[in-house]
């Protein structure tokens, strides 16, 4: 059950080669200009969409609400067009689709310049000189919407699972490559990847359901689907129409039930396992209500084991396992241990701070897939991670993950062994409090006090002497006042939960 995913620069071979493979095993093809086409017909503004991500690097809230509803359309179509789970997909960034979801075969195509420059010139009749800054100017452009609607750049290697240089190779050979690496055990969608790729189905399901609903289009809403339970984020000054969510979704197909959490912003808490009656747990909540905020658990399964290659009938090839929308999988899962991750979402949602939560097998490029189509958090916690792995290793495993979420989703990240510190008041910021309003009322009543030797030093004789020693005093006095004074506003602030 191979889907194929081939990414190739405009005016290059990728759409032969795509072709070529499609011919030969008779899987279906399916191309971004079909795809292009379909959303225009769908209504969403794609061509003023890419015009403002090359002309602004800020995108107004309904073009981003376009982007997203696009996304969604690739990910439902995707799903439905693949024939018993065979399809060949060929876009300038197709690579870059259906992140979180193993099982794909991501491709890149390399194509010299100089053929694309001779494609160009048969294609639209350009001169040389001119076919080469069109495609200067159009792989700039295309650069820019991959980093904004991906995420993502052409030049991390990480993202493709084979690269081919099209200079030495013919269509013929390339296409048979792709096609044994394809039927491979690596590229089998296994039943927990299935169900990954039905979770990616029904959240694009849902969006679009939500968007072309009169009672609920127009809403800033996060929406994740796990298991056939949808969770549905919306702004608080969105209450009223966001009442429409549960209705609008009871008919959708393949959902089950559907949550839905009002809240200003989503924090994503990260764990190997989870305890609804720990510690961690009542400071995470505790900060939620503060900052009127949903809670999104990830597990973490830092081994990778999640997906194990499933049986394969000999005869055909394909998996034994066919579509089922994840019924089947239902009655099984009582055998699973999911780390108290089912109980801690419930714990939330009795509460309303649910955002619901899932389960990522890998490190940090696994959970930078699985999240950053649903990017919209104001902070990331993590938690015990990397347990197996020895102290000392967790730690460094941990920071280094820490570093690049920061990095490449641009949200803060703190361990949650810093929640009380950084963002609760307790008995340790009490104790700090009182210290710090003792040391600000000596420092000013010193002052006070001393008036007049202050102002000889700073203004006097003993200046004119000695001008230094004012210059001096000045640059160590002035941020140990600013320092215990910013100390005490900042916790006085924290406990009347103003952040």
């Amino acid at each position: 059950m191979p889907i194929v995913l081939i990414s190739s620069s405009p005016h290059g071979l990728g759409h032969k080669l795509a072709r070529n493979l499609a011919e030969k095993t008779g899987w279906p093809l399916y191309s971004r200009e079909q795809m292009v086409e379909k959303a225009h017909a769908s209504g969403i503004r794609l061509s003023r969409l890419e015009a403002s991500i090359i002309k602004s690097p800020v995108i107004n809230e309904k073009l981003a609400r376009e982007k997203e509803l696009y996304l969604a359309l690739v990910t439902k179509t995707i799903c439905e067009t693949a024939v018993d789970g065979n399809l060949v997909y060929h876009g300038r960034a197709a690579h870059m689709l259906m992140p979180g979801v193993p099982g794909f075969l991501r491709v890149g195509i390399g194509n010299t310049m100089e053929m694309r420059i001779e494609q160009v010139i048969k294609d639209i009749n350009l001169s040389r000189e001119k076919a080469r800054q069109y495609l200067k100017h159009l792989d700039e452009d295309i650069e820019k919407w991959a980093h904004y609607v991906h995420h993502e750049t052409f030049q991390n290697s990480m993202t493709y699972d084979l690269f081919l240089n099209l200079q030495q190779m013919s269509l013929e050979n390339a296409s048979s490559i792709l096609y044994n690496a394809s039927v491979s055990d690596d590229f089998i969608l296994t039943d927990k990847c299935q169900e990954k790729l039905d979770d990616k189905h029904l959240t694009a399901n849902a969006k679009i359901h939500l968007a072309r609903n009169a009672e609920t289009a127009g809403l800033d809403l996060g929406v994740r689907a796990v298991d056939g339970v949808v969770t549905v984020t919306y702004m608080p000054r969105q209450e009223v129409p966001a009442e429409h969510i549960a209705n609008v979704l009871k008919d959708l197909k393949g959902c089950r039930e559907s949550i839905c959490t009002m809240a200003e912003t989503n924090i994503l808490w990260i764990q190997e396992s989870f305890d609804p009656e720990g510690e961690n747990f009542e400071q995470v909540t505790q900060l939620a209500k503060r900052w009127g905020a949903a809670v999104e658990l990830l597990c973490l399964d830092s081994e990778g084991n999640a997906c194990v290659p499933a049986p394969r009938e000999t005869d055909s090839g394909l998996s034994n396992q066919d579509y089922n929308g994840g019924v089947e999988d239902d009655a099984v899962e009582h055998s699973v241990d999911d780390k108290g991750l089912s109980k801690t979402v419930e714990a939330l949602v009795a509460i309303g701070r649910s955002a619901g939560g899932f389960t990522v097998s890998g490190s940090a490029r696994e959970i930078i897939n699985a999240i950053k189509d649903n990017n919209n958090y104001s902070l990331i916690i993590q938690g015990n991670l990397f347990l197996s792995k020895g102290h000392e290793t967790s730690t460094r495993l941990t920071r280094e993950l820490a570093l690049e979420l920061k990095e490449k989703l641009k949200v803060p990240v703190i361990a949650s062994g810093e929640l009380h510190s950084r963002f609760l008041f307790g008995k340790s910021q009490a104790m700090k409090l009182f210290g710090f309003i003792l040391l600000t009322i000596f420092i000013y009543s010193m002052v006070f006090t001393f008036q007049e030797p202050i102002l000889n030093i700073l203004g006097g004789e003993l200046h004119a002497k000695f001008k230094w020693a004012a210059s001096i005093g000045v640059a160590v006095f002035v941020p140990v006042v600013a320092y215990t004074y910013s100390t005490v506003t900042g916790l006085i602030l924290k406990l009347v939960d103003i952040d």
